[in-house]
């Protein structure tokens, strides 16, 4: 019996990845938003991944939105208006990048795991925290339009975080439930 054996999953390295991804993603808007102290032309104008989630997000929802019959058009990138409505503003803190970097360093501070088992995990939990993301943006969309008192009073902010962070924790019991067969299979062979 092994007692200076290494615990399966580093605490430390969870949250040093999950705090440098969120404000790292925050540090680097600003270094591509135009009038910052920090602003770099160059970032903006060809690694403006930042820019490039919001478009993803908002032409995903567009797209959902038009499957579903509505008459959608886009003032700009981060916009998404149904004709004779308001529209709705992708902030960047409207990205989910705080779940999804929880997401990841949940993920990558498992030990036990190889790169491309590792890999298959963080796409499909950001695809679904992203998929999530694209039906808020929807419903708040669809609620300006049909003026849906309920779905405006509430902050849309927040009950996005409550239902992601809820979404998480059923996607870590999955996995923690999926590592623990794994490694009883492993130790067992």
């Amino acid at each position: 019996m092994k007692l200076n054996k290494k615990p399966d999953f580093n605490i430390l390295l969870f949250l040093l990845l999950y705090f440098f991804i969120k404000y790292a993603f925050y540090f680097y808007v600003g270094l591509t938003t135009p009038g910052g102290k920090l602003f770099v032309p160059f970032l903006k104008d060809y690694a403006n991944f930042p820019y490039w989630l919001t478009l993803i997000a908002s032409k995903s929802a567009k797209f959902l939105l038009e499957i579903c019959g509505y008459n959608v058009y886009q003032k700009d990138a981060a916009n998404i208006t149904i004709a004779g409505s308001r529209g709705v503003t992708i902030a960047w803190g409207c990205l989910g990048i705080g779940a999804i970097g929880l997401w990841i360093a949940f993920i990558v501070a498992h030990r036990k795991f190889s790169t491309a088992n590792k890999l298959r995990w963080i796409i499909s939990g950001v695809l679904l925290i992203f998929l999530v993301n694209i039906v808020r943006i929807d419903m708040i969309t669809l609620s300006n339009h049909y003026d849906w008192k309920y779905f405006q009073s509430f902050n849309a902010h927040t009950s996005f975080d409550i239902l992601t962070y809820a979404i998480i924790l059923v996607m870590m019991l999955i996995f923690i439930l999926y590592y623990n067969k794994r490694k009883i299979r492993i130790d067992n062979a």
